[in-house]
This record gives structure tokens, C-alpha cells and sequence, in this order.
């Protein structure tokens, strides 16, 4: 974990909101074919700090308390890591934000304004065991 890139927000000292991205290891790791021994360990670890490989987050988790959505916190969050960035703290140079279901519109106008690509959009199903229950798609949101 790299501490400048986990985000949090608050109103009123009250948490709500954050933002947590991980570092993409698979740009060091992808050659060690699928093996962890003390030889691989000692290339990660060298890959992270020393050669400093790694220049690309994962944005894994992204929440808002529904109260405080579509006010600009998600905005904020965003500006807050650019700042990070701009701050020459990270260095870090692509963020990829996962796992944005075809349903969250809100995120998915998100990535849009902050000049982001959207290269693929997660598509949610449901099997119902009982076919007699009644089954109703989720809203899309805002």
C-alpha cells in the first residue's frame, strides 16, 4: 500500500467518503510465472523500490454515504488524489479505475470528466433460483 494513495473525505469530522488504490504489482510481476520463491520476492521488493517499475494504481474501492452523493464529493476525492500527484509525492503516471458496473452512471460520467478512457464497463447478471420471484434490474444511478 502506498499511503498517498488511499483517500479519505470528511464533513463535519464525520467520515464520508474514500478512495483506496493499490499499486499494479502485474507490471513487476508478470515474469515470474505464477512462482513466489526468494529469488522472485527479492525481484518484487528491488522492482518497488530500487528500479521504482511500478508507475500505474488500481482504484479498487470507491464510496460515498448516500447522503452526501451527487454533491461533489466524488469530484472532490478525485481533485484531492490530483493534487497528490501534481505534489511530485507519487509517482505514479496511470490510474485505472476497476470495476464500474454498466449501472453506476454516476462513475461512469466521473471517469468522462476527469479526461479518463473508458475501455470496458462491467456488466452485472442475476440467475434466480426461484423463477417465481419477480425480478427487477438495479436503478441506474446518477
Amino acid at each position: 500500500m502506498d499511503r498517498h494513495a488511499v483517500i479519505f473525505g470528511y464533513y463535519h469530522d464525520e467520515p464520508v467518503a474514500f478512495y483506496v488504490m493499490v499499486p499494479d504489482l502485474n507490471q513487476i510481476i508478470r515474469k515470474f510465472n505464477g512462482k513466489m520463491n526468494l529469488l522472485n520476492k527479492l525481484r518484487l521488493m528491488a522492482g518497488l523500490k530500487i528500479f521504482k517499475k511500478c508507475n500505474q494504481l488500481i482504484g479498487l474501492i470507491f464510496g460515498v454515504v448516500p447522503e452526501h452523493q451527487g454533491k461533489g464529493v466524488e469530484s472532490a476525492l478525485v481533485v484531492r488524489f490530483e493534487e497528490e500527484i501534481f505534489s511530485g509525492r507519487v509517482k505514479y503516471t496511470n490510474l485505472e479505475m476497476n470495476w464500474i458496473g454498466d449501472f453506476n452512471q454516476g462513475m461512469i460520467k466521473l471517469v468522462e470528466q476527469i479526461g479518463g478512457t473508458i475501455y470496458k464497463t462491467h456488466a452485472t447478471y442475476r440467475y434466480l433460483f426461484d423463477p417465481a420471484q419477480k425480478f427487477e434490474r438495479a436503478k441506474k444511478t446518477l
